[in-house]
């Protein structure tokens, strides 16, 4: 991923995000963001994750998802998500958007 984001004279927007993931949480003893790959070119799932007695807990997760030209975000393909930065959404220029995803809870009867 870096190296596309350098190829591409990227680098530096790539790094915002990720910097702001990584900060995100506060105190990085007791919260860590985890990256994964993603159906989407250039882009990745994350999840951040929070210590507990009963271990590390998944709190909020999202994508850090890519735009640029042939990727654009306006719902359609290879990222089908969407941005209401007009630049995203027209996939004119290489960037990064962090995106949130609700959480599914299981309702524990007692």
């Amino acid at each position: 991923m870096r190296e596309f984001a350098r190829s591409v004279g990227a680098d530096s927007e790539l790094q915002k995000h990720l910097d702001f993931l990584a900060g995100f949480g506060g105190d990085a003893a007791n919260v860590r963001c985890r990256l994964y790959s993603d159906f989407a070119p250039h882009s990745f799932f994350w999840r951040m994750e929070y210590s507990s007695r009963e271990g590390w807990k998944t709190g909020l997760v999202g994508g850090l998802i890519y735009s640029g030209p042939g990727a654009p975000s306006d719902g359609s393909a290879p990222s089908f998500s969407v941005s209401l930065n007009a630049d995203a959404a027209a996939g004119r220029q290489h960037m990064w958007s962090i995106h949130t995803e609700p959480q599914q809870f299981r309702a524990i009867s007692a």
